[in-house]
């Protein structure tokens, strides 16, 4: 019961409750629930790929580098695909398929894309983005409670050469 109302809460307009039900659902360990989930992802504008890089479950990944590249999708949602691909494939290895996509994603005209798919090549360690990631060095751009695009690009930068949990930059006040 609990879940069909979870479900049902996945279809909101509020994108907070939305997260929390997408949350929940998470929890609960449920395979049909992340099925409905990632059929949420793969419609238009909604938000759970977010949700979906905390789940653990890989098989979500090219969803999220499909709803990433796609430029008919909302700023907010392809940069939080950006940011759960970081997360969701930490530790694994990444198809080149979806590591064309973050590597595509530094190149975009958003900051906030740049930024996150900036952080994903940092942690996921794809080298081949390090003349891109060079370039972003010196992008001034800030992302809304984080730092300039420049910082993170130093930081994944600092990642691809190996040095292991390097500090993050100082937030934006």
């Amino acid at each position: 019961m609990k879940q069909r109302r979870l479900v049902r809460a996945l279809k909101a307009r509020d994108e907070a409750r939305r997260r929390k039900a997408a949350s929940a659902l998470l929890e609960v360990d449920d395979p049909r629930s992340l099925r409905r989930i990632q059929r949420l992802l793969e419609g238009r504008g909604h938000d759970e790929g977010y949700v979906l890089g905390f789940s653990g479950e890989s098989s979500v990944a090219d969803a999220l580098a499909q709803r990433l590249a796609d430029p008919d999708e909302s700023v907010v949602v392809r940069a939080h695909a950006a940011e759960a691909l970081g997360h969701l494939l930490q530790y694994q290895p990444v198809l080149a398929g979806i590591r064309t996509k973050i590597v595509a994603g530094l190149r975009e005209p958003e900051p906030e894309i740049r930024f996150w798919c900036a952080f994903a090549a940092g942690v996921l360690d794809l080298q081949e983005s390090r003349p891109q990631l060079e370039r972003l060095r010196e992008d001034e751009a800030h992302v809304e409670g984080w730092w300039t695009i420049g910082a993170e690009a130093e930081w994944a930068l600092r990642c691809l050469d190996g040095e292991e949990d390097p500090p993050l930059p100082e937030r934006d006040e």
